[in-house]
């Protein structure tokens, strides 16, 4: 959803930057600019045992709330060069907080090189300060990509070779938990777009990773990628996606962290029943497998996910989908993180001229392997009940003003209730915009 949702965010924010065009075969550029407030609140609420000095309270509510508030300025320029042989795109924005504090700019260069080659670059820098959760922590990241393509024939088959460069720092208090790191990356796809018919690509990417404060953690990452989309008669769709990596050290380590494999694929399918129905189906799978397992620290295991909706297009630019959610976690070396999961969810999907609503809600059940009979608990978990509700809004008040809101709670109901917890994420952004 997390993706569909920054999708929409940026075509809603890019439609009216596009404005100051010229004639055919002109340059064009465009100047956005959005300022506005933020204010965040986050709240974990669960229980622990309670001492003072030596002398035991017995377990008691504990919370950890954290609201934050800051000032934000967005900027944007896009526009094309050389009679429309190259575009480009600039994005800045600088967010001001009484906790975090962050500046981080984009840009992405785009060039026809010839009729059939183009070329892509894209620096991009961040900065942040965060002084949240008893933190004083500096971070600054920065990075150089590149992408040359090939096309082939009609434009719908190409070969595609990537270069990235990254360095990333931090410093203070919190700094630790996210160490320092130089890392380089090549990769090769292949790919077919087709307008109509199928599409496919099949990628490979190699990485080498340093950390200078840990040379144990030094790493080669192999990385593969499938994607294959086909629409059917009907208006049915069939999409298969597989992803894997295979991530060794550089030298013989003692720690298994970063000796593993990874593996995931999704089949995902879109049947459309009538003029407002369809039924959407995925289901998907993941899987780690450390080359040395080490109980309850780094433990194979897989997870397998199915979701079944029934949707339903209400002809106001919206969807209704509901249906049943199903997971399952297996770890055979550390049973008590297994688990089996049933949801039921519903989502409400209303995309506007210039707004956009993505709402669900969510119940369900967790049960745990290693839980005991009459939900006695036996492993470090205890079977829950939970409800789930996200948000996201991007709505115009008035003129130029418009608001964007991320909302998230869960609420956890243990067969052990000194378990039961609450989490509370709620992010509120009042935004006006020039061009």
């Amino acid at each position: 959803m997390r993706g569909r949702l920054a999708l929409a965010a940026v075509l809603l924010l890019a439609a009216p930057a596009a404005h100051a065009q010229g004639g055919p075969g002109s340059d064009t550029v465009a100047v956005y600019v959005e300022t506005g407030a933020s204010a965040e609140y986050y709240n974990e609420m669960f229980y622990e045992d309670a001492y003072i000095d030596t002398t035991f309270l017995g377990r008691r509510m504990v919370d950890t709330p954290e609201p934050r508030y800051a000032g934000m300025l967005y900027t944007l320029v896009q526009g094309t060069r050389g009679e429309r042989r190259s575009a480009y795109r600039i994005a800045n924005e600088l967010s001001l907080g009484d906790k975090v504090q962050r500046e981080a700019l984009g840009i992405d260069w785009r060039s026809q090189l010839a009729p059939d080659w183009r070329l892509a670059v894209h620096p991009a820098f961040e900065w942040r300060h965060d002084r949240s959760f008893e933190r004083d922590e500096q971070r600054w990241n920065g990075t150089l990509g590149a992408r040359l393509r090939r096309s082939f024939g009609d434009e719908a088959n190409a070969i595609e070779l990537g270069a990235l460069a990254d360095r990333a720092r931090g410093q203070g208090p919190g700094s630790e938990f996210l160490p320092d790191r130089d890392a380089v990356r090549g990769s090769l796809a292949l790919d077919h777009m087709g307008l109509l018919g199928d599409e496919w690509r099949l990628g490979y990417s190699l990485a080498t990773r340093v950390f200078p404060d840990s040379t144990s953690r030094d790493h080669y990452e192999h990385a593969w990628e499938g994607h294959w989309r086909r629409p059917l008669a009907g208006g049915h769709v069939l999409m298969i996606e597989t992803t894997g990596h295979r991530r060794q050290t550089h030298d013989f380590v003692t720690t298994t962290r970063d000796n593993f494999w990874e593996e995931a694929a999704v089949i995902e399918g879109d049947w459309r029943t009538a003029d407002r129905w369809g039924v959407t189906t995925r289901v998907e799978g993941e899987a780690l497998q450390y080359d040395v397992e080490e109980p309850e620290v780094y433990f194979d295991y897989w997870i397998a996910r199915a979701r079944l909706g029934l949707r339903y297009d209400g002809g106001f630019r919206g969807t209704v989908t509901v249906g049943p959610r199903a997971e399952r976690l297996m770890a055979a070396l550390s049973p008590d993180e297994s688990y089996r999961e049933i949801a039921g969810a519903v989502e409400l999907e209303v995309l506007g001229r210039h707004s956009l609503w993505d709402v669900t809600p969510a119940v369900g059940w967790r049960a745990y392997d290693q839980s005991g009979r009459d939900a006695v608990v036996v492993g470090l978990h205890s079977s829950y009940a939970f409800i789930d509700f996200d948000a996201f809004v991007d709505q115009p008040i008035m003129g130029r003003l418009r608001l964007r809101t991320l909302a998230a709670v869960r609420y956890e109901s243990h067969a052990d209730p000194s378990q039961n917890a609450v989490g509370i994420q709620f992010s509120a952004q009042v935004r006006w915009g020039a061009r």
